[in-house]
């Protein structure tokens, strides 16, 4: 049904451009729109074997399902150009405008899906011993509508009389290392027996990585570490080109009025340069001149006072350093590529050894971000937390990036912590 509902979108795509383009529809064949229809259903069936629609899964994230929009609509429409010949403006037109209709459709989807997964619960078992009843809480919040109940027992007998009590159950979730391989087998019976749906919790360790993928090696199974977000090619062209685009939009806008009145206010408040530099690095390591706007009396000694109440502080630098407005220069090393606007936390060479060896604690060594401007910490994390970092290579996304962001900006202006953000 899916195939088909946008098989249709890209004929009425089609139809709308030709509609705009004030072409005739009485003038085409009526063997056009039908050869159109199948012809969009054949590529859009040969695409889906390799991107497959996510809309329509209970732990689908708006930020991947709009990825895989994206690279479905792009992929039909270069198979659209290899098919139709037309060397005319409708087709280019047509697959434009389902470039951004698909895209749409699949979030509309994904949103009544998750509506519709949150009205009619999944009610499931879980069967566990204590160093993996995490798990429980985890399957509950990543997965929409899931209702998991921890049965006691670890017996097929004890499931049986569960079920009977509870009907409503479909699935079960089982931990075969809190189970001796006898009990495993007759739990696995008694699932096919009364079709429940049977699935495995792998062991839990810490080193894996939250993405993992199965393959067959010869004849046996094994788990291997999936690719980092920011390791595609793709991804790191639209975190750079965001990067080059948001830059340039404030060097241009807003830096070159506020860079004027810094310049003044510094310089009649405190004699030195309006910008010092300062060699910074990020979770990569590479070591780079960091441009902030002067904050301190160029010839301050350090003071044993914390924070803005140092008298070594000058008044605009103070405000600067309030608002984070110090900050506004490092665009210009974000524009050079040796920053990135969001990214890892932003530290001293000399404390790069330490936070090195809490990357490796974390199973988390290879792992390769540039500084940044801002960086992702949740309210349960301390700011510049190592595991920040890493959850954030993980788990990077456009709409993340996007997000935090807009809540810098909201600190920015209310001047308060904006509120923090629990993504999924």
């Amino acid at each position: 049904m899916t195939l088909l509902a946008e098989a249709l979108l890209l004929t009425a795509c089609v139809y709308v451009v030709s509609l705009l383009q004030g072409i005739s529809i009485g003038a085409c064949s009526s063997f056009t729109w039908p050869a159109i229809f199948g012809i969009g259903l054949a590529i859009l069936f040969i695409v889906t074997r390799f991107i497959p629609n996510n809309a329509f899964s209970r732990t689908a994230r708006r930020d991947k399902v709009m990825a895989q929009a994206m690279k479905t609509a792009l992929a039909v429409s270069v198979l659209a150009f290899a098919v139709f010949t037309e060397r005319n403006s409708t087709l280019y037109l047509s697959c434009l405008l389902f470039f951004a209709a698909l895209a749409i459709e699949r979030l509309i989807l994904n949103s009544w899906f998750i509506r519709y997964s949150l009205r009619h619960s999944e009610h499931g078992i879980i069967i566990c011993n204590d160093d993996s009843a995490w798990q429980q809480k985890a399957l509950m919040q990543n997965t929409y509508g899931l209702k998991l109940a921890r049965l006691e027992g670890q017996t097929a007998h004890q499931l049986e009389e569960y079920l009977e009590a509870h009907p409503e159950t479909e699935s079960v979730y089982c931990s075969p290392s809190a189970l001796a391989k006898a009990e495993f087998e007759d739990i696995a019976h008694a699932c096919r027996k009364l079709g429940l749906e049977l699935h495995l919790l792998p062991l839990p360790v810490f080193a894996l990585n939250k993405a993992m993928l199965s393959e067959c090696r010869g004849n046996v199974c094994v788990l291997s570490p999936d690719r980092l977000p920011l390791q595609s090619i793709w991804n790191r062209m639209t975190k750079r080109l965001t990067d080059i685009v948001i830059s340039l939009f404030i060097l241009l806008t807003v830096f070159p009025p506020f860079a004027v009145i810094a310049f003044i206010c510094i310089k009649r408040q405190s004699r030195g340069p309006v910008l010092t530099t300062r060699p910074m690095c990020g979770m990569n390591g590479k070591t780079f001149q960091c441009l902030t706007f002067r904050t301190r009396h160029f010839e301050a000694a350090p003071s044993f006072l914390e924070g803005i109440n140092d008298p070594g502080y000058f008044p605009f630098g103070k405000f600067l350093s309030i608002t984070r407005l110090e900050q506004l220069p490092q665009f210009l090393c974000v524009l050079w590529g040796s920053m990135t606007i969001v990214g890892s936390q932003i530290m001293l060479p000399e404390h790069y050894a330490e936070y090195r060896r809490e990357l490796r604690q974390l199973y988390a060594s290879g792992y390769s971000l540039k500084a940044g401007i801002t960086s992702y910490y949740p309210p349960a994390q301390a700011k510049g937390s190592v595991k920040t970092d890493v959850w954030y290579s993980r788990n990077w996304g456009f709409w993340l990036d996007m997000r935090i962001m807009l809540q810098r900006l909201g600190t920015l202006i209310s001047k308060s912590k904006a509120r923090s953000i629990n993504y999924m």
